[in-house]
C-alpha cells in the first residue's frame, strides 16, 4: 500500500471519486474544502491518501490550527467548521495503519492535540480518549408528503400563519442574497456571542461549488429575517449554516424557512435532509426533533493530546473565563467590530 499526502497543486477529482466509495460520506470531505481553509483561513492542510493497484483504500483530510484559547495549544483537526470527518477506510487494519500515519504527522508539525470527528460505531485501535457531547439530526424523507405534514402539524400551523403574514423565500447564490445572507448571520452570532465567519467564507463555498450550494433566505416584504445555506452531496441535503433574527419570530419565519428547505430537498428527489450537529438535549437539538429529525452519534477522538488537559470540548469552554467575559462583552459590540474581530478569532478556534 501508498500512503501518500496528496500535492495542493492536484486538482482533487481523484480525491472525490474515491469519497463517493465510502459508506456515508460527508460533503465536508470533498476536495474542494482544502482550498477554502487555505484561502479563507490561511489555514496549512495535510490529505491522506492511500492507494493500492490503482484503488483508494482510505482518505483522511486535516488542518492544522493554532488556538491560544482554553489553555492554548496546537491542533490537527479533521475537520474544523463541520459536524464531522475523520478517517475513511476499507477495512480496519487500514484505519489502523492511517491513525498511526497522522500520529506520524502531528509529531512532525509539534501538534499537541489529533481530534478526528466520525460517526459514533466506527472500529478504532486503542482505547483513545472522546466526547460525545454532539449528535448529528438527519430527517429520512418520506415517500409521501401528506405522510410528513401529517406528522409536523404543529409546525405547519406555523408554517401558514408566516405565508399568511406574508413572509416570502428567495433562493440563489448571487452578491445581493449573500450580502443578505451575511447581515443576517453575523448579527445573530453576535446574539449568540459567537465569533463570525468572514462573508468570503460563504462567498468562496458558493463560488467552488456552484452545482451544489445555494442560498435561502426569508423576507418581510423587503427585510431579510432568516437565512439557510444549503448543501447537497450523494443523496443528502445539509443546511451547515442557519440563522434568524430574534426579531419577527412572532411570525415563525425560521419554521417557514426550514419547511420550504426540506420540501425542495424532497422535491429534487433527495433521501435525507442533514440538519447537522447539535450538542444533546439543547435548543436546537429539541428544534431539529420536532421536525422528525433523528440523531445519530458522534465521536470527536484523540489520538494525541495533552494528558495534564482537560478533553477540548464545548462544555468545558462554556465554563472557562473567557466563555463568561464574551458572554457579557460580545453581545454588546458594533456589529461591524464583531465582523472584523471574528475573522481574526474563528480561524484560531478548534472547537468550532
Amino acid at each position: 500500500m501508498l500512503f501518500r499526502w496528496v500535492n495542493r497543486e492536484e486538482d482533487g477529482s481523484l480525491w472525490d471519486q474515491a469519497l463517493k466509495g465510502f459508506p456515508d460520506p460527508s460533503f465536508s470531505c470533498l476536495y474542494g474544502w482544502r482550498g477554502i481553509y487555505e484561502g479563507v483561513f490561511k489555514l496549512k492542510t495535510y490529505y491522506l491518501m492511500v492507494e493500492e493497484e490503482e484503488q483508494i483504500l482510505g482518505l483522511c483530510p486535516l488542518v492544522y490550527m493554532r488556538s491560544p484559547w482554553l489553555g492554548g495549544g496546537n491542533f490537527l483537526l479533521s475537520l474544523p467548521y463541520m459536524t464531522r470527518g475523520g478517517v475513511m477506510a476499507q477495512e480496519p487494519l487500514i484505519r489502523e495503519a492511517i491513525i498511526a500515519r497522522i500520529v506520524e504527522k502531528a509529531r512532525e508539525v509539534k501538534a499537541d492535540f489529533v481530534e478526528l470527528r466520525e460517526l459514533a460505531g466506527e472500529e478504532r485501535p486503542g482505547s483513545f480518549p472522546a466526547n460525545q457531547e454532539h449528535v448529528q439530526m438527519v430527517l429520512s424523507l418520506p415517500d409521501d408528503w401528506r405522510d410528513y405534514e401529517k406528522a409536523i402539524s404543529p409546525r405547519l400551523r406555523q408554517v401558514k400563519r408566516a405565508q399568511k403574514a406574508g413572509l416570502e423565500i428567495r433562493w440563489g447564490r448571487g452578491e445581493e442574497l449573500l450580502a443578505d445572507f451575511y447581515a443576517v448571520f453575523s448579527r445573530r452570532m453576535r446574539e449568540l456571542f459567537f465569533p463570525v465567519y468572514p462573508k468570503k467564507y460563504f462567498g468562496m463555498i458558493l463560488e467552488r461549488f456552484k452545482d451544489q450550494a445555494r442560498l435561502a433566505l426569508v423576507y418581510d416584504r423587503q427585510k431579510p429575517l432568516g437565512g439557510m445555506l444549503l448543501f447537497t452531496f450523494g443523496g443528502t441535503c445539509s443546511a451547515p449554516y442557519v440563522a434568524t433574527l430574534v426579531q419577527g419570530q412572532g411570525n415563525h419565519p425560521n419554521q417557514l424557512l426550514y419547511y420550504t428547505a426540506i420540501r425542495q430537498a424532497w422535491e429534487e428527489g433527495y433521501r435525507t435532509f442533514d440538519f447537522c450537529r447539535s450538542q444533546v438535549d439543547s435548543g436546537t437539538f429539541i428544534f431539529k426533533s420536532q421536525w422528525k429529525a433523528k440523531a445519530k452519534g458522534l465521536i470527536y477522538y484523540y489520538p494525541i493530546y495533552k494528558q495534564e488537559r482537560a478533553l477540548p470540548t464545548v462544555g468545558q469552554a462554556q465554563k472557562s473565563l473567557t466563555f463568561r467575559l464574551a458572554e457579557m462583552i460580545w453581545p454588546r459590540l458594533p456589529l461591524p467590530l464583531t465582523q472584523w474581530l471574528g475573522e481574526k478569532l474563528i480561524r484560531q478556534l478548534a472547537l468550532a
